[in-house]
């Protein structure tokens, strides 16, 4: 399932894309996605990576799957173990 940032990265790569396809230079797509963002645009140097990539035709506006820590850590089997570990460390501090 997509998140709101995954949302919203696809929307912005997919503005890249659709201006490069037009022609449009990254310093002018960047300052359209600066008025339209504001404080959540991209730096100039991530538009014209993207820019690159898809005037190259070697991109995809999704992000392809990566290794290392998962999209979500809290699973039940992690709630109970952190609880399990809680009451345990809160036991034995009040026996001291």
């Amino acid at each position: 399932m997509a998140s709101k940032d995954d949302n919203f990265n696809l929307k912005w790569r997919a503005y890249i894309e659709f201006r490069t396809i037009l022609k449009i230079q990254p310093v002018q797509i960047f300052s359209e996605l600066q008025e339209i963002l504001c404080v959540d645009c991209h730096s100039r140097s991530t538009v014209k990576r993207w820019d690159a990539r898809f005037r190259s035709a070697d991109a995809d506006v999704t992000d392809l799957p990566r290794s290392g820590r998962p999209v979500s850590a809290t699973t039940s089997e992690n709630i109970a173990l952190i609880e399990s570990i809680v009451w345990k460390t809160s036991a034995l501090l009040s026996i001291s």
